[in-house]
């Protein structure tokens, strides 16, 4: 009786698409969820990457693109757990045609079979075909008691329940969960020093072995197996403190040698569009768009999928070097105790406003 009412319900979308005529969802769960999410839900695009793409609306994206998309975010994922999940999709929906995928340039040198298990226990029972080991998923007491009941029971008589399901625009938006602070005194509270002098650091054979079969495995590979898929990949804008770290231990030599390997296999991909904003100085030195070293407010994730469609920022066979050698020089010769002067605003989300304006729109 129990496991009937999990199926039922389905909280995980394990077997059925949501009743929302009858129960509300709640879409809190990126683990749990996301596969369900990719099997069950009607789509022709998605969004997928780290807590890099969280804040992203799906609302502002098919407005842009002219699609009815998904967001599956996995926070801290390696490239094969998003990579998989990608597959996944491509696999069940003939209708995907667009796949936007955000990726951590830390996470480059990771192994190619490299899966999070420091984040928890992975739901691998809710990810294959088999039907045995779903008794963890329809006799799981968290589950059963911290959803299912609340489902069915509580809910439906709260005076103003309405069934549905979270949108995807909140759906994992750490700008509504955790109403984060910006500004240098969030991402530098002691401030910041001036990086030291100190030799070099290069990327090694052996890294660039593990490096290329990251990429060959988790990046492009798909892109030859979906030709009439249009992918459009972009490297997360990290913020200047975290550049500023790279210089200090002389490691921003191997991350730059990283990413011209990376970009030069992806440009390899007919069907992949790849954007970079690392040279918007504007964004990347301006704290008040920063909850720490690397994750930015939504309003930078709005101007990503604007610059994209729009074709801004788009790497080529012709200009990637240009643009490879303008990074290394600009945070090579920052000068990064200037960040100690910024104004931090008073009422972050001032910052908003002000990013909009300065970029038209």
């Amino acid at each position: 009786y129990i496991a009937y009412w999990v199926v039922k319900v389905d909280p995980f979308f394990h077997y059925h698409k949501p009743d929302t005529a009858h129960y509300y969802y709640s879409l809190y769960n990126e683990r749990n969820q996301n596969d369900g999410i990719i099997r069950q839900f009607d789509y022709d695009a998605m969004i997928t990457g780290t807590s890099m793409v969280e804040n992203v609306k799906t609302s502002e994206m098919d407005q842009i693109f002219g699609t009815h998309s998904i967001k599956v975010p996995y926070s801290g994922g390696s490239y094969k757990e998003i990579n998989d999940n990608v597959r996944k999709a491509l696999e069940n929906n003939s209708d995907l045609q667009i796949v936007i995928r955000g990726f951590d340039m830390n996470y480059l040198i990771w192994d190619k079979d490299i899966m999070r298990e420091d984040l928890g226990v992975y739901p691998t029972y809710l990810y294959d075909n088999y039907m045995y080991n779903d008794l963890a998923y329809v006799f799981n007491r968290d589950v059963i008691f911290n959803t299912v009941f609340p489902m069915v029971v509580t809910q439906p008589e709260e005076d103003d329940f309405v069934a549905g399901i979270t949108s995807f625009d909140e759906y994992s938006n750490w700008m509504n969960l955790d109403s984060p602070k910006f500004g240098v005194k969030a991402v530098c509270p002691k401030g910041i020093d001036a990086p030291k002098s100190v030799e070099p650091v290069h990327l090694s054979e052996s890294e660039k072995e593990i490096l290329l079969g990251n990429i060959r495995q988790n990046v492009t590979s798909l892109s030859s197996e979906y030709p009439n898929v249009t992918f459009y990949y972009f490297i997360a804008p990290y913020s200047i403190a975290w550049w500023r770290d790279l210089v200090d231990n002389g490691s921003i030599y191997r991350q730059v040698e990283a990413e011209q390997i990376f970009i030069e296999e992806v440009l390899k991909c007919n069907n992949v569009k790849l954007y970079s904003f690392n040279n918007m100085s504007d964004i990347t030195t301006d704290l008040n768009n920063y909850k720490d070293t690397i994750h930015y407010a939504s309003w930078v994730n709005s101007l990503i999928l604007r610059y994209m469609k729009e074709g801004k920022c788009l790497l080529t066979s012709e200009n990637y070097r240009d643009y490879l050698d303008a990074e290394l020089s600009f945070y090579t010769s920052y000068d990064y105790t200037q960040l100690n002067e910024q104004v931090d605003y008073e009422d972050d989300y001032n910052q908003e406003e002000i990013f909009r304006a300065q970029h038209g729109w």
